[in-house]
């Protein structure tokens, strides 16, 4: 872990080449998994659990509310629900992580009557209102009041009932809290426009696991059918495609390579028809993902849009946005999933990119902030010479990476503070950097 007191300091201006680094399992399923665990009373085994806060943070969670969790070792927990005996989350801990809300459909399955802190943290990335996963509930039998700084939700003897729900917009965390909360619903539940990310998926072949049935059919449907009762079971998180593109792009942006271990295809596909249509080369074999920057290190500008799975991943735009700094000619980026999170490219243009904002929606993807006077949409000019900087990271944490990756690109010395936000999605983040050739270290 890196200590967030500590001031990180990278010497930029290096070619990061020859590097093989190991890529964690994915915060972002880890998470979904160890609440899903609640819902039975049977062990779970977790493998290939990610050394990150927020494993940390939703296991403590886990464990506050009377479960338990046992670390077998770095990267292997089992879990035990049967002892839960909490029916509150309170504010001061669902003001930290989001992933608080997602506790609501087993609670209920268990106890009936909960009481949910109002306010729900996450990254400052935009609004990412609880008002989809709320009705869900509703729309599903459970009766939800706003009583101060807290929700008490209840369900009456019946349970959870299934019911038809079509999402306004293809959340994921609201796909995965209906998936959790049917699977013990009376009746089927349908979810209509649902997240189809590859986290989504393996949040349902854990569900299946443990005795689910869930269909997933044309057109973003997902079909829950309740039953019973769950059992516990054995699951490997799949690699964290974030972080495959956080360390790809720092290589490519230096102009080096990097060998991405055990690292598959689908998981990245849409990320590497990207880079390699601006000029880099990537290779997928039996030890993994292979990524090298065109050997004249001329890459070219492009056009990227955001989408929800399978698109372009709003999680990647931001490390994308200095591989864009360095490319020939203009890029164009159209951020269709949040409308507050370009704010980050000020420090980019203070290093030296030209990059410019606009509310315009600036591609052919379908946009719900088109007109709506949200700055969604940067134009960036290529190549530009980076230039060293001071900065405090920023509560976005993708952001974050990407002025750590800026540091990398930039002739001389720059200076990160505010490192706690790294660890939330990023273990092992110095030495596998020191590993790709990076002249970085915490002092």
């Amino acid at each position: 872990m890196i200590q967030a007191e500590k001031i990180l300091r990278v010497k930029g201006g290096r070619t990061l080449s020859g590097g093989r680094i190991s890529i964690s399992g994915s915060s972002n399923q880890v998470s979904k998994c160890i609440i899903a665990s609640m819902l039975t009373d049977e062990d779970v085994l977790i493998k290939g659990a990610p050394e990150v806060d927020e494993r940390y943070s939703v296991s403590e969670l886990f464990r506050f509310l009377g479960g338990t969790v046992e670390e077998l070792d770095a990267q292997t927990i089992r879990l035990s629900g049967k002892t839960l005996n909490r029916a509150d989350v309170p504010r001061e801990i669902c003001s930290k992580n989001r992933i608080s809300i997602l506790t609501a459909g087993p609670l209920l399955h268990r106890f009936r009557k909960i009481k949910l802190g109002a306010a729900l943290g996450g990254d400052q990335i935009g609004k990412r209102p609880v008002n989809f996963h709320l009705d869900a509930l509703e729309q599903m039998g459970a009766r939800v009041e706003l009583k101060g700084d807290h929700y008490e939700i209840s369900l009456g003897d019946q349970g959870f009932t299934g019911a038809q729900l079509k999402l306004p917009f293809p959340s994921v965390m609201t796909t995965e809290n209906i998936m959790i909360t049917a699977t013990l619903a009376k009746g089927r539940t349908i979810i209509e426009n649902a997240a189809i990310e590859p986290e989504v998926f393996e949040l349902a072949k854990m569900l299946q696991k443990m005795g689910a049935d869930i269909q997933f059919s044309p057109g973003r449907t997902i079909v829950i059918t309740g039953v019973e009762k769950l059992k516990g079971c054995e699951l490997r998180c799949m690699v964290d495609r974030n972080q495959v593109v956080s360390f790809g792009l720092a290589a490519l942006a230096t102009g080096g390579d990097v060998l991405l271990e055990n690292v598959s295809h689908d998981c990245v596909f849409s990320f590497l028809n990207i880079v390699q249509g601006m000029g880099a080369e990537f290779k997928v074999n039996s030890e993994g993902l292979f990524l090298k920057a065109p050997t004249d290190r001329r890459l070219k500008a492009c056009h990227v849009e955001v989408d929800v799975h399978p698109g372009f991943m709003t999680d990647w735009q931001q490390p994308f946005m200095v591989l864009f700094t360095q490319a020939e000619g203009v890029s164009i980026l159209h951020e269709t999933v949040f409308e507050n999170r370009l704010g980050y490219t000020d420090f980019l243009n203070q290093m030296g990119a030209q990059i410019r904002l606009t509310t315009a929606c600036l591609g052919e993807t379908p946009c719900r902030f088109r007109e709506k006077n949200f700055v969604h949409s940067a134009i960036i000019q290529g190549p530009t010479t980076l230039k060293p900087g001071k900065f405090a990271l920023t509560k976005d944490i993708r952001a974050a990476k990407c002025l750590v990756i800026a540091g990398l690109v930039a002739e001389g010395v720059s200076e990160f503070t505010n490192l706690g936000e790294l660890n939330r999605k990023y273990d092992h983040l110095v030495p596998k950097l020191q590993e790709m050739g990076a002249d970085i270290s915490l002092v």
